[in-house]
């Protein structure tokens, strides 16, 4: 399979983040990241001396190219990416096509969440999960913005965290974000919500937090993007590309999930006072419902 000038929206997700990151690489790097991406199939069958001198460099910048992806050895890069190829070709029957009938669709849409989730799972960075969920424990306050559909994940974010008794907020008009994101204090947390990573004010509220001193978390896309390169820590989700689902609506599912499981991770840390405070939470919601007549 050759692959020439590939959208990083249309590749798995293993070679997407190959492409995406061939920005902050240098130019061996570039050529090493070429080469891969122009017939990855072919590549699988190179040595690491073959690929170093195919791309004019050496073979321990291919070392360091690896590693850097998270991959402890060139062989481990090369099964990944056998794993990854070898789902290509039923992952791409997950696009919907302009004549499929509803029932093909949805069942196309449910598929194409389920590659989402596991393509997050797979390339999600676990030791920076662990290190947000802990960072999340000891804020202060916990600020969630977002703006469009990730302003949904915002307040879906703040929703389940209030439950728990955390101080926390989520705010969808920038005008308002802004003044709050510069107002946080050193103790304090700023999650930012874009797929993207670009989105300009998303981008000037994580800066404002920053400047105040609070910590930075992105929840965003796979790849080096402005977003992840301001935080401190970035938590990435995966989606299919599709022309009738666009990538941002798809990942929000992933997203969620991100969400849920950070949740689940600081329900389970503050046990049992967590269990206490949602039980709390559940009894003023009931007993209220009560009092209302009729």
């Amino acid at each position: 399979m050759s692959l020439e000038s590939p959208s990083a929206a249309n590749l798995p997700p293993l070679l997407r983040r190959l492409k995406l990151m061939r920005e902050d690489t240098g130019s061996a790097s570039h050529r090493v990241i070429d080469h891969i991406l122009s017939d990855p199939n072919a590549f699988l069958g190179w040595t690491i001396a073959d690929l170093a001198v195919f791309a004019g460099t050496s073979e321990a910048t291919v070392v360091r190219l690896v590693q850097s992806l998270g991959f402890r050895s060139y062989q481990d890069f090369k099964l990944q990416l056998a794993r990854t190829l070898a789902t290509l070709e039923s992952s791409a029957s997950l696009v919907a096509e302009p004549n499929d009938p509803p029932e093909t669709v949805l069942s196309k849409t449910f598929a194409a969440s389920e590659v989402a989730l596991r393509d997050t799972l797979e390339h999600l960075d676990t030791a920076s999960f662990k290190a947000v969920v802990e960072l999340l424990a000891q804020a202060r306050r916990i600020e969630f913005i977002g703006s469009g559909s990730s302003g949904l994940i915002a307040q879906d974010a703040y929703q389940k965290l209030l439950k728990l008794g955390l101080m926390c907020g989520a705010s969808t008009d920038p005008h308002n974000f802004w003044q709050v994101c510069a107002l946080l204090e050193p103790a304090d947390v700023v999650v930012a919500v874009s797929f993207s990573g670009q989105n300009p004010d998303t981008l000037h509220g994580a800066r404002l937090a920053k400047d105040a001193g609070a910590a930075v978390v992105a929840l965003t896309g796979l790849g080096r993007n402005p977003l992840s390169k301001l935080a401190d820590y970035t938590l990435t989700a995966s989606s299919p590309d599709s022309p009738y689902r666009p990538e941002a609506i798809a990942a929000r599912i992933a997203q969620l999930c991100l969400i849920d499981a950070l949740v689940a991770s600081l329900h389970i840390l503050a046990e049992p006072f967590s269990s206490r405070r949602v039980e709390k939470a559940r009894n003023a919601l009931v007993r209220q419902q009560k009092l209302r007549p009729g």
